[in-house]
């Protein structure tokens, strides 16, 4: 260890119990979104046999947890809630071994409070444990530059399969450390941590069939708003930007200037506290500066996110969405933390610290509060409003889609479902629904944005039925999920 006194282990345990409290409300909210995939379809083998077989682990960790008896939004969510408190330590360790205790203090403070961990710590995917891999890879990469050992070797290429396995753009990340090997090759010889790396893509090498499947299947991918997509990445990685106030995005989820003013307080707020840093961030690469630690979170944030840039511009895919490089998000945090460590004034280092409580506890405040915030959608609701509203006079009118969940929430419901083709150019939408309405009292329609951008863009099934003079009504569930009315 380097530089300041010791701290005592309990602040680390008291900043990792701080982590669970603020990770458990809202725990056993409804699933939502891609959590539907995690809970019906690919945790009932050890190995998944869908196209998500090609990154198998968390799935088959979320097989385990089945067997062992959880189960429920409560139950299962207990999994993805493990590694996401175990990233508080892990930062710790990491900011150490970097520097000295107080740089692991503020980095695992920062980890503990940021809006996007909290957040994918209650998701039932695989992104909290992408990001507790990259800590851990991380700490070992650092150990094994330290004094290298080939047990460190073998944990390195062990870690490093793991995250393979559970997330394919963490090969963005191993390209990092590529870069941190070739920076320390005094301390470590290259041929040793670059053969790490080769051994690593000896044990993927069987599983490149599974991803060819996989872009078989999903091929397709929504489109991006390149101008807004980096500035979206940064907001997620620090403010948490789900947690601004957003209405329905179209496929782009392209932001505008509107949605910057109507979230004027905390935008403000968030670029007076991003320009002190960014500008001790600038001080720190100045010469005669000990830059190591800089170095390290270029390789491990700065490089990754121009890796998805370059992939983003070459393919017009999305590559750029926070939560695929959510393995990265705490490296951003050690730009920040390295920047708050060298600012010299006390009263300077207070008021940052109190900008950055502000607005976590805005962004936690927003989290709570999902049916004006964010995108859970809550699939439990709308399942038990249509449960005791539809019946034979009923229908309910859905995209194609993802509606697994609601299906889940009220078996048998699916009787009264009336699935509309809108991209289909030899079905006539139109009399369909207007039909539909004329023979049932009430004509019921989930919107959600997701399966909306891709079959309905334009919104014609809803300016359709509000053609057919039955009054409408509109339960918001949230921004992006809305339960609409006819009759």
């Amino acid at each position: 260890m380097k530089g300041s006194a010791q701290v005592p282990l309990w602040v680390v345990w008291v900043i990792t119990a701080v982590a669970l409290c603020l990770r458990v409300p809202l725990l056993d909210y409804s699933f939502y979104g891609d959590e539907g995939f995690s809970v019906l379809r690919d945790s009932f083998k050890l190995i998944t046999d869908t196209e998500d077989r090609f990154r198998p682990l968390f799935f088959s960790f979320l097989y385990i947890w089945r067997q062992m008896g959880f189960e429920g939004e409560l139950g299962l969510r207990l999994l993805p809630l493990m590694f996401g408190v175990i990233q508080v330590p892990l930062a710790f360790l990491v900011g150490r071994k970097l520097r000295d205790d107080r740089l692991g203090i503020i980095l695992s403070v920062l980890i503990c409070m940021s809006p996007m961990l909290i957040e994918f710590s209650q998701e039932l995917r695989m992104y909290s444990m992408v990001a507790a891999i990259a800590l851990a890879q991380t700490y070992v990469l650092l150990l094994m530059v330290e004094r290298f050992t080939w047990p460190r070797w073998l944990l390195f290429v062990l870690i490093a399969a793991a995250g393979v396995f559970t997330h394919l753009l963490y090969w963005f990340f191993l390209m990092g450390t590529a870069l941190t090997f070739l920076r320390e090759r005094r301390a470590l010889p290259i041929w040793k941590g670059w053969s790490a790396l080769a051994a690593t893509v000896l044990l993927y090498v069987p599983n490149v069939p599974n991803l060819i499947r996989f872009q078989e299947v999903r091929s397709g991918e929504y489109g991006m708003h390149f101008a807004s997509a980096l500035p979206k990445l940064l907001a997620a990685f620090t403010v948490g930007f789900n947690y601004f106030s957003l209405g329905e995005q179209g496929s782009g989820r392209a932001v505008g200037l509107s949605d910057l003013l109507s979230n004027l307080p905390l935008v403000l707020l968030s670029v007076a506290a991003g320009v002190v840093i960014l500008w001790k961030l600038v001080w720190l690469h100045a010469p005669r500066r000990e830059r190591s630690s800089v170095w390290l979170a270029h390789e491990l944030f700065t490089i990754p996110i121009l890796i998805a840039t370059v992939a983003s511009l070459a393919t017009g895919k999305y590559f750029l969405q926070p939560k695929y490089l959510i393995f990265s998000t705490p490296f951003l945090l050690l730009f920040v933390a390295l920047a708050y460590s060298d600012i010299r004034n006390m009263r300077g280092q207070q008021l940052i610290a109190g900008a950055g409580a502000v607005i976590a506890v805005i962004a936690l405040v927003h989290y709570w509060q999902p049916e004006s915030y964010g995108r859970k959608q809550n699939w439990r609701a709308a399942a038990e409003v249509l449960s005791t509203s539809v019946n034979e006079t009923n229908a309910l009118v859905l995209l194609p889609g993802n509606y697994g969940l609601l299906n889940y929430y009220a078996p048998g419901l699916n009787a009264q479902w009336e699935f509309i083709k809108m991209r289909d150019p030899n079905f006539d939408a139109a009399r369909t629904l207007s039909e539909l309405a004329a023979s049932k009292n009430n004509v019921y329609y989930l919107r959600d944005d997701v399966a909306q951008n891709l079959e309905d863009p334009q919104d014609k099934l809803i300016q359709y039925l509000d053609r057919t003079g039955k009054t409408k009504t509109v339960t918001q569930l949230n921004p992006r999920f809305k339960l609409y009315r006819w009759g």
